[in-house]
């Protein structure tokens, strides 16, 4: 079974938030946070060392975020010293080089694992704003050209065993909304984004650990939604698929099955939404509640749980929801298809070494990359993995990012280098 992208262009559209000019990467997940792009744009499909490649710069330390693209600018986060400085770069989407960088000095070094280098947020961008997250040592706002707009102290006591502070800031109007945690101290925030005054704070006590080693948390960043005539903010937490709404950061719903580790975004379309648990966690199907409905809608709207451990693998990237399917790179490199409504898994099929990265919809056709580098162009199909095209950098790559698109270039950040890539025929 193929697909015609009429239900994804509907999706974009359920989605869609704000607006910003065309052809923009905003954010980590793209300009709906969702990873869709509804036209491909003459992005290229094949890529190496010697085809297609724009430009490739070094990278002057290892890290998890992605990067994003407002206009001719290229904004990535980095860390260097053991974490002790972080910062925010910004380079030239023509030739790679840098134009601005601006640092703090943290001067501490916070727990994290080896995996999840510090500055593992992806900054954001309203596209007259970037916005950067760097956890303990605060949150920082620029204009484009790299003046400083206003910076806050968000707390100091998030730590986790695996590092906290891997969500991205999202903005609904006027509102950003940043999800503080996983580990002793956890929170969501809505600052007004021209100020960085809070205009609200929501904490969240059931997600937080009762020691930095404890295997529990969340680093999933909010999936905003339109449903039942609101705007709602969807997050994976420890037990619960939960609905904020936006304007105050008050609950909405909640619907359980998850277990204590959350690393995926949540999936939605229409009357439709799915979480995907990591560590070996379950998977739920929710239907989104109708108007005025509220609290624990577990017994009422969940569509299915699946079991858990013993059928599924680790998840840490996030998938796509194609109408009525769910397609998921697993973190060991299998990718699998799911109907949406019954969980039913109707194909898995090995495709690559580990991925941390989550999947984009390019048009008609799926991209995702693994921890060396590669990037995978698969054509979505319900009766087995159709792949198109095997896409390698330089050998010895590692990545644990996503890429980004603007403008027909493909954009990939691993620990050692930044590349662009873009149809030779279009230069």
């Amino acid at each position: 079974m193929q697909y015609s992208m009429k239900p994804c262009i509907l999706v974009l559209l359920f989605l869609c938030h704000f607006s910003l000019p065309a052809n923009d990467w905003p954010s980590w997940r793209g300009p709906n946070g969702d990873g869709k792009l509804a036209e491909a744009e003459g992005y290229p499909v094949d890529w190496s060392p010697d085809n297609n490649l724009l430009w490739k710069v070094p990278l002057p330390s290892p890290g998890n975020s992605s990067p994003i693209v407002i206009g001719d600018k290229l904004f990535l986060t980095l860390a260097s010293d053991q974490g002790q400085n972080r910062s925010l770069h910004c380079y030239s989407t023509k030739d790679g080089s840098l134009l601005w960088e601006k640092s703090t000095r943290y001067g501490k070094k916070d727990q994290t694992h080896k995996t999840n280098p510090y500055s593992s947020a992806s900054p954001f961008s309203d596209g007259v704003r970037v916005y950067a997250w760097q956890g303990n040592a605060g949150l920082y706002t620029y204009d484009l050209d790299g003046n400083e707009i206003w910076k806050r102290n968000l707390g100091t006591d998030y730590a986790h065993i695996w590092g906290p502070n891997a969500a991205s800031p999202v903005v609904h109007g006027d509102t950003l909304i940043i999800h503080a945690g996983p580990g002793l101290a956890v929170a969501l925030f809505g600052l007004d984004k021209n100020t960085g005054e809070t205009l609200w704070k929501k904490e969240l006590p059931t997600a937080v650990s009762n020691d930095v080693g404890q295997f529990k948390g969340s680093w999933a960043t909010p999936l905003l939604i339109e449903n039942a005539g609101r705007t709602e903010m969807l997050i994976g937490l420890p037990r619960f698929l939960t609905s904020f709404d936006p304007k105050d950061g008050s609950e909405l719903w909640k619907c359980g099955g998850l277990t204590d580790l959350a690393y995926t975004n949540a999936l939605a379309g229409p009357k439709r939404a799915v979480y995907l648990a990591g560590y070996g966690g379950p998977g739920i199907g929710v239907k989104l509640p109708e108007a005025g409905v509220s609290g624990n809608i577990t017994e009422t709207h969940r569509l299915w749980a699946d079991e858990g451990k013993k059928p599924n693998r680790q998840r840490i990237g996030s998938g796509q929801m194609i109408g009525e399917h769910i397609f998921q790179l697993d973190e060991p490199g299998i990718m699998v298809c799911l109907e949406v409504d019954t969980g039913k898994k109707l194909w898995q099929e090995r495709m690559s070494v580990k991925s941390w990265s989550s999947m984009n919809l390019i048009g008609e056709l799926l991209y995702v990359s693994d921890t060396i580098g590669t990037t995978f162009i698969i054509e979505p199909d319900t009766t087995e993995l159709k792949l198109l095209h095997t896409n390698q950098v330089d050998k010895r790559q590692h990545t644990n990012s996503s890429l980004a698109f603007a403008k027909g270039v493909v954009y990939q950040r691993t620990d050692d280098f930044l590349y662009a890539f873009k149809k030779s025929e279009q230069r």
